[in-house]
């Protein structure tokens, strides 16, 4: 993926496009908001 061709957004700063890395296996949980489109913090997954 080439960062440099994601646009800064549509109504900049109210609207702006970012890139969110997210550890595969990691402890959280992330859920995609279908009607805003906003990825939020589900749950936090607990290890033995």
């Amino acid at each position: 993926m080439d960062l440099n061709k994601i646009p800064v957004g549509k109504d900049v700063p109210w609207d702006v496009n970012v890139v969110i890395e997210i550890p595969q296996g990691g402890p959280v949980k992330y859920e995609v908001d279908k009607d805003s489109g906003a990825v939020f913090v589900d749950r936090f997954l607990h290890t033995s």
